[in-house]
């Protein structure tokens, strides 16, 4: 009897009928993700046959601006408008606030130094590194929000048990976005940019780190300080925790497959870095290595969500 009203409060339906019973917006936001996750992978299987690796910067940039819109379209139609326009503007000024004080200081991230090879800079900081970390940190941020069944709710009422909450949900978050740079840092400084491209790598080391030293960055700056990753943990723990204090509202569609989207684009982030981390394996022995370190920081949270996607709808 307890199995049958579950059944009836939460009918299982198929992805197909799901995706059909969707309004026509949330199916255009469905649909471009995996449009991209499959042109990604034929792109890629031409590259290995030709042995040619993508190393382009204005694909990135291409790549990371889609997924911003496609975000940005996903969290006016899950959040609304106001709670859109609070959780980016909070990603951007944040990690801007970071990148900056980094990059003309040293501080937060260590003494490292942006190239010219993003493009268009704001105090020394590329555009496309802003626009990076908004996207990680709100398709992390709603990963979370769709596996735990949050739907933007804040069930608890003290004071200290939402302070605790907002505490959890941001840690969790930082921790995925975190788990993305241990495989891009090593990656966007390595010195295969050099070799295969002839572009400088994206940003470089002042004096390196233990994480990866092996590896060959540009001027012999090689490995990657520890507080690197602290300072990706802190950034969008912090964006996060005030967001969820002070704007979080429960979400406006709490139960359709448009809120799995955002696991959509952290698979696509994670799938478009491993695949050119293992062609680098083509010009610097050790990249594997690389790859590995990505997976298994990424893909377990990717393999629970999937078993979520089928339990819900299967």
């Amino acid at each position: 009897m307890e199995d049958q009203q579950v059944q009836e409060q939460h009918p299982r339906v198929s992805i197909i009928e799901a995706y059909k019973e969707s309004p026509r917006a949330q199916k255009a936001i469905i649909v471009i993700v995996p449009v991209y996750i499959l042109m990604t992978a034929i792109a890629y299987l031409f590259t290995w046959i030709r042995h040619d690796i993508p190393l382009r910067p204005e694909v990135v940039a291409f790549i990371m601006l889609s997924m911003l819109f496609v975000l940005i379209w996903h969290s006016v139609v899950v959040k609304g408008v106001r709670q859109t326009v609070a959780f980016f503007l909070l990603s951007w000024a944040i990690s801007w606030f970071c990148e900056f004080i980094g990059h003309n200081y040293g501080w937060f991230f260590g003494e490292y130094h942006y190239t010219g090879t993003l493009g268009p800079r704001i105090g020394g900081v590329p555009i496309l590194i802003i626009v990076t970390w908004s996207v990680l940190m709100y398709s992390a941020f709603m990963l979370i929000d769709w596996l735990i069944e949050m739907k933007g709710e804040k069930r608890v009422r003290s004071w200290w048990g939402k302070g605790l909450w907002a505490i959890l949900v941001a840690a969790a978050s930082a921790t995925l976005v975190c788990a993305w740079d241990m495989m891009v840092d090593p990656f966007a400084t390595s010195r295969v940019w050099m070799d295969a491209v002839h572009k400088a790598p994206w940003w470089y080391w002042i004096k390196g780190g233990p994480y990866l030293r092996g590896l060959p960055g540009l001027m012999g700056r090689d490995g990657v300080p520890i507080g690197n990753f602290v300072g990706w943990w802190l950034a969008p723990f912090s964006v996060i925790l005030i967001f969820y204090l002070f704007f979080q509202k429960p979400n406006r569609v709490p139960r359709s497959l448009v809120n799995t989207v955002p696991l959509l684009v952290y698979f696509y982030v994670y799938f478009a870095v491993v695949i050119v981390v293992l062609e680098m394996n083509w010009y610097i022995d050790g990249m594997t290595q690389l790859a590995l370190i990505g997976t298994f920081a990424m893909m377990p949270v990717i393999l629970v969500s999937a078993v979520r996607l089928v339990w819900d709808y299967t």
